[in-house]
Order: C-alpha cells, then sequence, then structure tokens
C-alpha cells in the first residue's frame, strides 16, 4: 500500500504544481500582453497551494524531511526516547483526526449551504476536500514514520533515518 500511496503523492504533488506553474505563467502572459488579469487564477492557485502544502506534508513525514530539535532525545535512555516517539506519535495522530473530522464538517457545511467561489462560481466544497484529504494523508504517514522509529528503536538504533 506504501508504494500506491508514494505513487498518488507524487502523482498529485507533480499535477498540482504544473498546474499552478501554467496559471501563473498564463496570467503574466494576459497581464502583459493584453493589459487584463485573470480573477479566477488567482483563486485556483491558492487553492491548489493548499493541497499541494498537505501532500508535501505527508511525504516530508515520509522521509522525515521536517525540521526538529533532536538533541533532548538523542541524549535521552533508549526506553525514554520510545515513550517521546509514541507520545508525539499519539499527538500528531490526534492532531491530523481532528483536522480530518473539521474538514469534513466544513466541507459538508459549504455543500450543505451551496458555497460557491467568488471567481469561478464553482461549489467551495471541491477545493475544501484538500483539507481532510491531506490530513488522511499525514495521519497515515505518521502512523507509519511513528511504527517504523518505534521498530528502529527496539532494534537498538537511535532513530531512524
Amino acid at each position: 500500500m506504501s508504494r500506491l500511496l508514494e505513487f498518488i503523492e507524487h502523482t498529485i504533488l507533480t499535477i498540482t504544481a504544473t498546474a499552478m506553474a501554467v496559471i501563473a505563467f498564463t496570467n503574466v502572459i494576459t497581464r502583459y500582453f493584453l493589459n487584463h488579469s485573470l480573477a479566477f487564477t488567482e483563486e485556483l492557485t491558492i487553492n491548489l497551494f493548499v493541497l499541494l502544502t498537505f501532500v508535501g506534508a505527508a511525504v516530508g513525514l515520509r522521509k522525515h524531511a521536517h525540521l526538529g530539535f533532536t538533541l533532548l532525545f538523542e541524549k535521552s535512555s533508549v526506553s525514554l526516547q520510545k515513550l517521546l516517539t509514541m507520545v508525539t506519535g499519539i499527538f500528531m495522530a490526534l492532531i491530523f483526526a481532528l483536522f480530518i473530522y473539521y474538514g469534513i464538517e466544513m466541507v459538508q457545511f459549504q455543500m450543505m449551504t451551496s458555497q460557491t467561489t467568488p471567481a469561478l462560481g464553482w461549489p467551495q466544497w471541491i477545493f475544501s476536500l484538500s483539507l481532510p484529504f491531506g490530513s488522511v494523508l499525514c495521519l497515515i504517514r505518521t502512523i507509519e514514520a511513528t511504527i517504523k522509529e518505534f521498530k528502529q528503536l527496539q532494534k537498538g538504533g537511535e532513530q531512524a533515518v
């Protein structure tokens, strides 16, 4: 499943970044040659950026690429490192679970009230799906990273890489 999830993440990142670049470039060209800005491009790029951020965060979790202060962790005993790993993983999982829950509530509310985007008039919930979707990816990657680090600590290593 992890390989499939990795493929999905990279596909979303590639398509989203490409779409953002094309949209921004198109807007620059129309402003330069037609002296007219396309209002909908800002709406699209902002919402695509939210999706890019959440999916990118999930990839960062998988690759252990997020910044962190590890001096105290590394100087702790292995048993304390295991405890800290589990506590951190649980807190992160809870935060992403809350994002999922409230993201779904937000999407449902937007569907119920038929909210639309200002420039395109599209249903707002389509763009808002990036919050719960990205949070699901981050939750999965948090669980994977916590398990991987805990197993690494059980084997006697200092920290999973």
